[in-house]
Parts: structure tokens; sequence; C-alpha cells
């Protein structure tokens, strides 16, 4: 795993995954944090969010290179949708582990417990 920096925030310590501006509307941003945490982020209405970038269907791990719309992403190999706030399959079957992110100093930041 990358040394990355990290900060304590209301007594949980958080990890920053990004920089803000690499998070967009338009596309997906991947992290791969180490064999068990590949994540995509993306941005819905302002808002950064993060999932595992696994797909369930295949279990690839292509899930920020997929059509983001109205706060869904498609799958670019099998045409899954999920929405990216909940992780929820919108065909039904499984779906998305999504994190909890938080937007603080121009960085993007996970909780650490959820990642190690």
């Amino acid at each position: 795993m990358i040394d990355r920096p990290t900060m304590n925030i209301d007594g949980e310590e958080w990890t920053r995954i990004a920089r803000s501006p690499e998070v967009s509307e338009r596309q997906g941003f991947r992290v791969e944090l180490d064999i068990e945490h590949d994540l995509a982020l993306f941005r819905v209405d302002g808002i950064a969010r993060a999932v595992t970038n696994v797909c369930p269907h295949k279990r690839a791990a292509c899930l920020y290179d997929g059509v983001i719309e109205r706060g869904t992403v498609t799958c670019p190999m099998h045409a899954w949708q999920f929405d990216v706030v909940t992780g929820a399959n919108l065909a039904g079957g499984g779906g998305l582990r999504t994190y909890d992110v938080r937007e603080i100093e121009g960085g993007v930041w996970v909780r650490s417990s959820d990642i190690a």
C-alpha cells in the first residue's frame, strides 16, 4: 500500500485517497489501495462518492471507467447499473460496497478502518 496522508476527523483516523480536482462529475477516478481495496470515485451533485471498483457480475475492476448519469454508473463491460450513493444494483442482485467520504483541505478522505 502506498504511504498516504492521514488526518484525525471527529476522533477517527481518515486517509487521503485523492485530490478533490481528480474527482469530477463526468468521469470516474480509480484508486488502487491494495489487493482488497480497489475504489471508484465519482462526484454526484457536487459530492464525492466512493464505491468498490469491482463489478459483482464478473468481478471486473472497471466501474471507474463506466458511464455516469444521474447518480448511476453503468459497467462498461456488461452494462449492469449501480446507484453510486447507495451501491444498489438497479436490476436487483449483488450491489457495491460504499465508503464514507469526506472532502477536506482539497483532498478526498476515507475512514482508515474501512480500508485496513
